[in-house]
This record gives C-alpha cells, sequence and structure tokens, in this order.
C-alpha cells in the first residue's frame, strides 16, 4: 500500500486507488496496471472532486429553500422569518424560474442596482445580497455547486446621523413625564435613563427589577413574527434578546429606582400594561407618540431615546465600555461608530485649549 495516496496492490496484480466522498460516507475506486496509472487516476479523480461544478439542475428558489430549512435550526424565529420575507418578496419574484447555475456576478449586480432605484434602503439591499451570497458558499460547500457571486461587493450603506432629542426637547418631554405614574410614562422613563430596545421594554415584568440590588435584568424581548407558511398571518412572541450580549444587567440610578418602587405591581406583571397582558411595540409606540404630541415635542422614533440616554452618558463623562455593556452592545467598536461623534462646539472648546507655542 502506498501510505497517503489510498493505493493498493490487489491480489489480481492491478492497482486500486480509492478516494473517500466526505459527508457521503461513500468510496469510488479507479483502476490502473501501474501504481504509477493508479495515482494518476486517483489524482484527476480527487481533482474532481474540489473543483465546483457548473452543472446543477436545481432552480435558484430550490437552493433559496434547501439553504433556508438547513439554517432552521441554528437561528432564531424571528431571523427565520426575516430571511422568509426577503426571499419571497424580493429575491425569488426577481429571479423567477432561473436555474441556480445560471446566477452570474452580473444578474447579481443589476439585482442590486434595481431594487435600490425602487427606494429600498443600502443597509436592506445588502442584507439581501449577504444572503444570497452566504446561500452560494453554502451551495458551493455543501453540494459542490459552483459560486458565481463570490466576488460581488456589498453596496455602500450611508451611514445616517442618530436622532436624538436635543436639550429643550427632554426638558418639555420630562415636564410632561413628571408627576406621572401611567404604566406607559414609567416605560418612557426607563427607556431614556437605561437605553433598552422597545422590545426589551415591552417584555420587562416587575420581577425583572431586583430592588434589593437596584438592578434591571434584560433577558427577552417581545416581537411580532410573521407565520412561517402563512405570511398574512403573525404573532406577537417573546423570545430571546437580539445577541447574547443584549442579556445583560443594568445598575439603575437611585432617583428612577425610588420613583419604581412607588408604582411597583406584582412580579408577574409587565412593567408597561399594569397588568400580566403583554403589548407589543407597534401598540406602545402609538401610546409613545402620543405622549410626544401631548409634551409639543415633534415625532421621533422610539429608538431615539435610545440614542439621547447614550448621547448624554458620554457627555456626562462614561466610559465606551461601560456605555457599550449597559446598551448591550457586541463590542466597544460599536458604541463607538455609532455614538462617539464630535461636535463642532466641542471641537472649538478644545482647540481653544491649545497654548500659543513662543
Amino acid at each position: 500500500m502506498k501510505r497517503g495516496n489510498n493505493i493498493y496492490h490487489r491480489a489480481d496484480g492491478r492497482w486500486e486507488g480509492r478516494y473517500y466522498y466526505k459527508g457521503t460516507g461513500k468510496y469510488k475506486s479507479v483502476y490502473g496496471k501501474t501504481m504509477t496509472e493508479a495515482k494518476e487516476k486517483l489524482d484527476k479523480l480527487r481533482n474532481e472532486a474540489f473543483t465546483p461544478s457548473r452543472n446543477c439542475h436545481y432552480l435558484v428558489s430550490d437552493i433559496m429553500q434547501m439553504w433556508l430549512e438547513n439554517r432552521r435550526n441554528h437561528i432564531k424565529e424571528s431571523s427565520f422569518a426575516s430571511y422568509q420575507n426577503k426571499i419571497s418578496k424580493h429575491i425569488l419574484p426577481y429571479f423567477s424560474q432561473l436555474k441556480y447555475s445560471a446566477l452570474t456576478a452580473e444578474m447579481l449586480e443589476k439585482f442590486i442596482a434595481d431594487k435600490i432605484s425602487q427606494g429600498l434602503s443600502a443597509k436592506y439591499v445588502v442584507d439581501m445580497v449577504i444572503m444570497i451570497k452566504s446561500v452560494a458558499k453554502w451551495a458551493e460547500t455543501a453540494h459542490n455547486f459552483l459560486n458565481q457571486v463570490i466576488n460581488v461587493e456589498l453596496p455602500k450603506a450611508v451611514k445616517k446621523e442618530t436622532e436624538t432629542f436635543s436639550s429643550s426637547e427632554q426638558k418639555a418631554l420630562f415636564q410632561t413625564l413628571n408627576g406621572s405614574s401611567e404604566p406607559t410614562v414609567t416605560g418612557i422613563k426607563l427607556a431614556v435613563y437605561t437605553g433598552v430596545r422597545i422590545g426589551e421594554l415591552c417584555a420587562l415584568q416587575w420581577k425583572d427589577i431586583d430592588f434589593e440590588y437596584g438592578v434591571l435584568k434584560v433577558t427577552k424581548t417581545v416581537q411580532r413574527i410573521s407565520h412561517s407558511t402563512d405570511k398574512s398571518k403573525s404573532a406577537v412572541m417573546i423570545t430571546s434578546p437580539k445577541s447574547e450580549t443584549s442579556v445583560r444587567e443594568i445598575p439603575l440610578p437611585v432617583f428612577i429606582l425610588n420613583e419604581l418602587c412607588q408604582v411597583r405591581k406584582n412580579d408577574s406583571d409587565y412593567i408597561i400594561s399594569g397588568s400580566e397582558k403583554v403589548v407589543e411595540p407597534r401598540c406602545f409606540t402609538n401610546r409613545y407618540k402620543s405622549v410626544l404630541k401631548k409634551a409639543g415635542v415633534p415625532s421621533k422614533k422610539f429608538h431615539s431615546l435610545r440614542h439621547t440616554f447614550a448621547t448624554n452618558a458620554l457627555q456626562q463623562g462614561f466610559d465606551v465600555k461601560t456605555l457599550s455593556e449597559i446598551l448591550g452592545h457586541s463590542g466597544a467598536n460599536v458604541t463607538m461608530r455609532v455614538y462617539l461623534h464630535t461636535s463642532m462646539e466641542r471641537k472649538t472648546a478644545c482647540m481653544n485649549l491649545v497654548q500659543e507655542i513662543a
């Protein structure tokens, strides 16, 4: 036997080379009159096995569905629903009955241009392209199908400025919030002073606050998820947060803890509903907008409260690492990229510190 090449000298005088196909549990044999001939045939077989094939009778829709089912048990239900929505609403209608072997880089680049021209955000298109490229990589790895979109570049997403409430807007909002013990007001205050996301806020129950140690525990989120088989149906679900780092403990300021003690209810009650009935983010957003209208503050997304908290925290001297953990970011670099921008006033103040060099 020639070790390393899996070549044997058979009893009938021939040489046999055997190649093992990973993932299949099967071998294929080649034969030669000499060891050299068997080795040449074995090398050819091995090269063919490692060379991705263009021969694929599946449609793009088939490959997409196979990939989606493969990923199903490895991702959150909300992610599965998001993938499914993008595939059914944009990707499959565009590529229709196209064979997967005919999907080229040029076609994907045209898809990108067409979707952006239709008014879809660059971020949304980027997410779809990343998914398509992931599908192609999986098809190559799992089925040895040629990946023809591997070199397609992602469209550049334009970074939007984080929307925050100005000092005057915050003052007007606080004047409306102070003195009220309504669950909606309590929820908005928690968002203002902790930066929790709206789904996390909706999932908070009184038992998630440790009043002895003054800590808020974020362990779940609320979101509406489309039904996997019937797109017209959806359900409000309580799931794990956005990421592993989103599961966190946030120390509460003493004044907020005191206010919460005064309106505290049963442990099983949801904080923003005041009962055991959960309120979904869409409904709470409407309540939040009503509060803004009452305060005479221009309408802004609920997420602006999170941005405002982070901006205020940095201005008050929070270090980036601590703020990152409070916000539940995956790392301090995310916090820096989103929030660590300097105003012109701050730049001017810093430059005025420069001493004249004599």
